[in-house]
């Protein structure tokens, strides 16, 4: 729903649905594999060990349509008005410099949050029955589910807040073979630590990449 580093929104159409009626996102992020067309509708649970990208969830979670509305729209230069919430400085900050991996304090050239905002309203009601949790991976049950998991990139993945360089991926390979039910592992051409299949090419703000997929069923 809001603008954030390595989103999938251009690529989700390209992954499998959900086969169960339970969803984890163990890496959540702005979770656009759960919000896209009728997913949403699952049992969703979110997990992201960096605490800003859940506190937001949180407050989308309860917030009503006219709370988002009533939030001031920045132009390029204007600053987050400190008198907001601490989770709406977040929200506002990921959009007010379009693909960010850490919430901005002053609007840039790549603001949408205008629009962001329309969007955000209209889609909360999606979210009401989520459960969202801040913790690291590991600590999930391991629940029959469709596992939607998108880390922090082997190449690419070092501007997050808990980025690549914290990962370690021949861990987190066995851990995601090791899940129950149906396993979407994203990633990109460049990664080798499972055996990735190139899905679609991405256009990115500096280069464009291939995203590659590995499945179990």
């Amino acid at each position: 729903m809001w603008s954030y580093y390595g989103r999938k929104t251009k690529v989700v159409k390209h992954y499998p649905r959900p086969k169960y009626g339970l969803i984890i996102e163990p890496f959540a992020g702005t979770a656009v594999y759960s919000l896209y067309e009728d997913n949403w509708k699952n049992e969703v649970i979110l997990a992201d060990k960096y605490d800003v990208i859940t506190k937001i969830w949180n407050y989308l979670k309860q917030a009503k349509e006219e709370d988002i509305l009533r939030l001031p729209v920045l132009k390029k230069g204007e600053r987050v008005p400190e008198y907001l919430a601490e989770e709406e400085k977040y929200l506002i900050g990921f959009c007010i410099n379009r693909g960010s991996s850490i919430p901005k304090k002053a609007a840039s050239s790549y603001n949408s949050w205008e629009r962001y905002k329309e969007v955000i309203a209209s889609n909360l009601h999606k979210i009401r029955h989520w459960q969202i949790l801040n913790c690291d991976y590991r600590e999930l049950e391991n629940k029959e589910a469709t596992w939607f998991i998108d880390p922090p990139y082997a190449h690419g993945g070092s501007y997050y807040k808990h980025n690549s360089k914290s990962i370690n991926y021949e861990e987190l390979a066995e851990w995601c073979k090791s899940r129950k039910g149906q396993v979407i592992v994203c990633e990109n051409t460049k990664a080798d630590w499972l055996p990735f299949k190139p899905l679609a090419d991405m256009r990115g703000t500096k280069f464009t990449t291939t995203e590659a997929v590995w499945y179990k069923e």
